[in-house]
Parts: structure tokens; sequence; C-alpha cells
């Protein structure tokens, strides 16, 4: 009898301005996962430039076990601007994915969503494996502030999940038509603070498997103090990872989600990201490194971060997000 092929189909999205961001993960994502059989990269792609496509294809053909394939993105695009969907910072890029998952031929019956901002530190065997319970989905927790779970008709101790990082259950999702109720539901609503990341809390709810914290574990976790982070956020063990969760993950979790954003982004020139040093190993692998790049701005939150005590800064800096996403 022969062996069951191991294969992982991965989604990412894009314009050109996050080529080089998403090139560089999806470099640690094909350096970490070798031993598979097969994996399968789809790219929803929005306007990239040719030698950035060719940049990405020549990523991919370092790599035996993979093949790469360019979604246009353009016909989504005039889709959301019919439904009359907002823009996620003036673009419809976030939004991609909910439309392109329903029109990826796959032989399995899942796909991996990455958001480009992520390093994979390690094989995703397990996601491969995973048992959706008859779930939409799996997710991680996001660590916003608990309270922004109201402004969007969630109770206090319901998940709340991050879209970074989604295992989609890719035959469940066909089966039921989902493409069909994402499009209307966004025909009525879109307007969402944290647009696609929030719809999907809505639309999905208690159909949404919990992932480990391995598998999006926030920069935000090595720049803040943890206990503090939970306890200023009100995340509770009840709807939320506990700290001993947390810190079992925090010296080799499966994939950092660059979410901290105060000391600069990871890939920018004169940063002090968490995970600089990781993202620069990544970079250097690529046909960008030798590419300019974009310079950190030293803003003066970030000037706050450096002097405040770390305390006296979260505190401020949860006061200033709680404005932002709650009521």
């Amino acid at each position: 009898m022969s062996k069951e092929k191991r294969i992982l189909n991965v989604l990412y999205q894009s314009d050109d301005n996050y080529a080089m961001v998403s090139g560089t993960s999806i470099t640690s994502l094909l350096e970490n996962n070798k031993h598979l059989d097969r994996v399968n990269v789809f790219y929803c792609e929005y306007k990239i430039s040719k030698i950035n496509k060719a940049r990405l294809q020549k990523v991919v053909d370092g790599y035996v076990n993979t093949k790469l394939k360019f979604i246009d993105a353009e016909k989504y695009h005039r889709i959301f601007m019919e439904l009359g969907v907002k823009p996620w910072h003036g673009v419809y890029v976030t939004w991609l994915k909910m439309l392109a998952f329903g029109d990826l031929k796959l032989d399995t019956d899942r796909v991996l969503f990455i958001n480009g901002h992520t390093i994979i530190n390690g094989p995703l065997d397990e996601l491969i494996d995973l048992d959706f319970k008859n779930n939409v989905m799996a997710l991680g927790y996001d660590c916003l502030i608990n309270d922004h779970k109201l402004t969007i008709g969630l109770a206090e101790d319901d998940g709340y999940y991050n879209c970074g990082i989604m295992l989609i259950n890719h035959k469940k999702w066909l089966q039921d038509g989902i493409a069909k109720t994402v499009k209307s539901h966004l025909q009525e609503k879109s307007d969402y603070v944290i647009a696609d990341q929030d719809l999907c809390n809505v639309l999905f709810k208690g159909q949404i498997k919990t992932l480990n914290s391995t598998y999006n574990y926030s920069s935000a976790y090595y720049a803040y103090d943890i206990k503090k982070l939970l306890k200023l956020n009100n995340l509770s063990p009840d709807y939320f990872y506990s700290y001993e969760e947390l810190m079992e993950n925090y010296y080799s979790p499966k994939i950092i989600h660059s979410l901290f954003g105060v000391t600069g982004k990871p890939w920018e020139q004169g940063n002090k990201h968490p995970q600089r040093l990781l993202w620069k190993k990544y970079i250097d692998m690529t046909p960008w490194r030798n590419i300019s790049k974009p310079v950190a701005v030293r803003t003066l939150t970030w000037r706050l971060y450096d002097v405040l005590p770390k305390s006296i800064f979260m505190f401020l800096y949860m006061v200033a997000v709680r404005r932002k996403f709650s009521r």
C-alpha cells in the first residue's frame, strides 16, 4: 500500500507593497516544511509588478516540493465595489481571501491562509491532520482588548479570533455555499472596524475551532509583559489562552505573527522589532536581500516606548487602543 502524501495548501494575498514581506514569509514556510510531499502556494495578487512576481516565482523555484499559482484579484475587487464593501485603509486587499477560498481547486479538504507579516518557525504537519469537528475554520485567539467584542455584538465571554492565520475547512466551505453567504452579509454590512476579522467572528460564531497559540503567536508577547497584557486587556482563560499556555510556546512557536509595530516593522531599515533578526535571516534568503527597504519611522509612540517604564507605557497604550476599538 502506498503511503498517503503529505500535502499542504496555502493561500497568501497582497498588492505590490507587501510582495517582499509575503515572499519572506513564504521562504520561512518552505524552509521549515521541506519534508512535506507537496506545498501548493496560491497567491491572490492585486496589481503586483512583473519583477515582484518573478521574484516570488524564484523563491518557490528553490524548493522541489512546491508549486506557485497566481490568482488575479481584479475580479474580486470589482465584486467588492459592486457590493458596496467598505475598503480597509483605502484598499480591498484584506477582503480578497473571503472570495478566493471558494475558487480554489484543491486535492485535499483544507487550505491554510497565512498573512504575509508572519514567520513560519517550524513544521506544520499538525494542521494537515487537524480534525475540524465539522467547524468551518480553525483560528487562534486575538489579544485585542476584550471589550471590542461588544462593538460587534459578541458577549464578553465569547472568544474573539485573529484572521491572520486561517485554516479553512474547504470541503465544508464549498458544500455550504459559504462564498454566497459572505457576499450576502457584506451587501448588508461591511463597515467593521477590523474588516474581515470582525466579519468572521460574527458570521462564523460557534463554527470556529480554536488553534493552539503556537500557530498564531503574536509578537506583542515579546514586547510586553504577558501577565500584564492579559490583565490590562481583560483576557481570561475562559475565552483566551492562559498565561501557562502562552509560555509553553514562548521560545519556539510554529508561526510568529508580527502584529507589534511600535518600534517599526521587522522588515524595515532601522527597526527595533523583537523579531528583526529572525526576519533578516529569511529576507537574506530571498531575491529582495539587496533591495532597499522602507525606513522605520521613529514615532512619538516609539520614543515613549523607549523612555517610559513598560507598565506605564502599556497602560497609556491600552487607553489609546480602547478609544479606537471599544465603544
